[in-house]
């Protein structure tokens, strides 16, 4: 017990002497998403705007937390896919606001030294945890719909399961590059895949519900915006207990560029060596003797 106490008091007293400085900024970028309504092949279709805040602490040149507070957008359209796919006939589509703040470690792949030596550029990854909160929506005769309280998929209803969680947790991961651009002003660029622990970022997962059913437990308009499959006469084709989506977890992404300001002017992750000062030779007074 003496042993692990002292190793703490170790470790906190080295990055004490480390801890330098810093960093607040702002992110901007895009964001993406990936599941049933845009596979991978079709990554870039989903392409939405994000912005950001972010609080960065280094605690020596290689090492550093910081924490991101991010909002998005992802979405998905069945209409951009090809006919051959079969998602054109699925005929949906949704929209999804994305708000995330997450708690991430950062190791740079060379020592970040802004100032000191001035080393001002590193290549870094990074990696950690985050909750986020979305909400699906979709439009339906010029209409905006949110999809969860609805249960399109027989949520709610018995026999089937609750609804989904608007609040989930993400491991985000990725990488990135960093260089400063003045004594306070860093520059970064990177790229980070955020993996979910959910199959419902775009309301779509599991089996079609009979029409009828649908109809009867969660109303009308459930039924008609979990089955947008219309024959040639304009009626809902009825696919009960096919496959509406796959049963593998959505992603989403975030790429851009944030600035970031350094709190302390002046930054050094090593101790200025002390220049010794030489006392002048007390000249001769020149007195006789």
């Amino acid at each position: 017990m003496k042993v692990v106490l002292l190793s703490l008091f170790l470790l906190i007293t080295t990055l004490r002497m480390n801890a330098q400085y810093g960093e607040v900024g702002v992110l901007m970028g895009v964001s993406n998403y990936l599941g049933d309504l845009v596979p991978p092949q079709e990554y870039f279709l989903g392409t939405s705007f994000a912005l950001g805040a972010t609080y960065q602490y280094n605690f020596t040149d290689r090492i550093s937390v910081r924490g991101n507070l991010i909002w998005g957008q992802i979405r998905g359209d069945d209409r951009n896919s090809s006919y051959d796919s079969g998602r054109r006939q699925r005929n949906l589509s949704f929209h999804s606001h994305i708000l995330e703040f997450s708690a991430l470690a950062q190791v740079n792949i060379l020592p970040f030294h802004p100032q000191r030596n001035f080393k001002p550029i590193t290549p870094f990854v990074f990696a950690g945890i985050g909750v986020f909160h979305f909400n699906p929506t979709t439009v339906y005769k010029s209409t905006k719909h949110y999809l969860q309280p609805l249960g399109t998929e027989g949520q709610g209803m018995e026999g089937y399961g609750p609804k989904y969680s608007l609040v989930e947790v993400a491991i985000p991961f990725g990488c990135g590059i960093k260089f400063c651009v003045s004594k306070r002003f860093n520059f970064t660029f990177e790229f980070g895949l955020r993996k979910t622990f959910t199959d419902y970022l775009d309301d779509v997962s599991g089996d079609y519900v009979p029409l009828d059913e649908l109809r009867n437990g969660n109303g009308l308009l459930a039924a008609n915006l979990s089955n947008r499959s219309y024959d040639e006469s304009g009626n809902q084709i009825e696919k009960a207990y096919t496959p509406r989506g796959s049963s593998g977890k959505d992603w989403y992404t975030f790429m851009g560029v944030s600035v970031t300001y350094s709190l302390h002017k002046y930054i050094y992750f090593e101790k200025k060596k002390k220049r010794k000062r030489t006392t002048p030779k007390k000249k001769n007074s020149g007195k006789w003797m």
